[in-house]
């Protein structure tokens, strides 16, 4: 069996840190390459153990099965996965709410559990104050270090590899994780391998998730609508206000703000700048997180909240107790909807993770390259084809030098025009 330095990483790797965390030499860790995280291995202390191979959520993740044996009761539904129960919801806190990337349920999420003991730490991610454009993973302990992780980041980060610091916590000591899909799978593989693990992450908070964007497309944003990526003081995903924006402040005092339909549209929407592995990833709401939440694109919100309202699934019976009790200590507010709610507020997103997905697996295996194993079939469409190689088109050139230059120079009008294409032909 190959290593994981042998792996055709450009294919296979979503950069989440899985194998950091299982190695037992501490022979991998992440590196930054072509504007994501890679595992760069040392060979000397490897000892072909095969650990990292077998956790990784990259090569395999069996999402159906695991969700089975997590939750064997639940509803399911083929685009939502195993789940109890669906909900809208926001923060009561308006400040929370209003710096948020969608309602604030994640922040106060984290905040409740720590304010009641549920558990020690939450891992989160937040940018770096010495480097703002870097994210960093690490351990919440406090409201203050929890606010500062607050919003969305549209940025690689490995925050898998943070569990690794967890093995020598207090025995006792019990955390909590919050991350995009494709971290969560690594969290339930590592579980399944690593009692220790499992003892210690106690609850999975799962974001939903279209697709990564690597730091050259933030850095792409930054010089097209901003004054470039150097000499920058704080950057802010979201927030202020719902559906929020990019807000750069540089050192000089120099701060722009940048809607998120202004640059979503017309870069990272039509799958610029995305990591290969996520265009054959089908998880969009985080299908093996206790509690999964995003945005909540329903015509009825969109016409009346400038604030965020967030969707909200819960999993695990874990999951919706925290939820009912948060409710009963009015940190949020939550109402009941139809999980058919849920699949209106992502249709479009949808249907590019689940449909549109097997033209794209399909499409890799023609050209030879490396492509994920799941426990269910996606079959590709005629039609879907079509979108399939927009999708990896556009994947390819913006990873190019000659590609993000050309980006730069077309009019925003016409890439917007563009998306519309993605939205037609991505999800058949």
């Amino acid at each position: 069996m190959k290593m994981i330095s042998e792996l055709n990483q450009e294919y296979l790797c979503m950069g989440c840190g899985t194998c950091v965390s299982i190695c037992s030499t501490d022979c991998i860790r992440m590196e930054l390459r072509d504007g994501q995280y890679y595992p760069k291995m040392d060979k000397t202390k490897c000892i072909k153990c095969n650990k990292c191979i077998n956790a990784c959520p990259g090569i395999s993740i069996p999402l159906k099965s695991i969700a089975n044996e997590l939750w064997p009761d639940n509803k399911w539904d083929s685009r939502l996965g195993k789940f109890r129960e669906t909900y809208v919801g926001h923060s009561n806190n308006s400040k929370i709410r209003f710096e948020a990337a969608s309602g604030g349920i994640a922040t106060s999420l984290a905040l409740w559990l720590i304010r009641t003991k549920v558990v020690n730490g939450v891992i989160l991610t937040r940018m770096r104050n010495n480097d703002p454009l870097q994210s960093e993973s690490f351990i919440a302990c406090t409201e203050e270090e929890i606010i500062s992780a607050q919003t969305s980041k549209y940025c690689p980060s490995s925050t898998v590899a943070l569990i690794r610091e967890l093995k020598n916590s207090n025995v006792k000591e019990k955390f909590a994780f919050v991350g995009l899909p494709c971290q969560i799978h690594g969290v339930r593989k590592l579980q399944k391998q690593e009692k220790w693990i499992k003892n210690k992450i106690r609850l999975t908070i799962g974001i939903f998730c279209s697709h990564g964007v690597t730091f050259s497309g933030t850095n792409l944003i930054l010089s097209k609508f901003a004054n470039g990526s150097e000499n920058i003081e704080r950057i802010q995903y979201r927030g202020r206000g719902w559906p929020g924006g990019i807000c750069v402040r540089y050192k000089n005092g120099a701060e722009f703000n940048i809607p998120l339909e202004e640059y979503w549209p017309p870069f990272f929407a039509p799958y610029f700048f995305t990591p290969y592995r996520c265009l054959t990833c089908h998880d969009l709401t985080s299908e093996l997180a206790d509690i999964s939440l995003g945005d909540a694109w329903l015509k009825e919100v969109k016409e009346k909240d400038n604030m965020g309202t967030s969707i909200i699934i819960a999993r695990s019976s874990q999951g919706k107790e925290i939820l009912t009790s948060m409710k009963q200590d009015d940190e949020i507010s939550l109402r009941e909807i139809p999980y058919e709610k849920v699949i209106e507020s992502q249709q479009g997103i949808l249907a590019r993770k689940k449909r549109g997905v097997g033209a794209r697996i399909k499409l890799l295996k023609i050209l030879f390259k490396p492509t994920p194993k799941y426990d269910q079939e996606f079959k590709p469409s005629l039609s879907g084809y079509a979108g399939a190689i927009l999708i990896y088109s556009n994947a390819m050139m913006s990873k190019a030098k000659f590609g993000q230059k050309i980006l730069e120079i077309i009019p925003i009008k016409f890439l917007k025009k563009y998306h519309g294409y993605i939205l037609k032909y991505g999800g058949k």
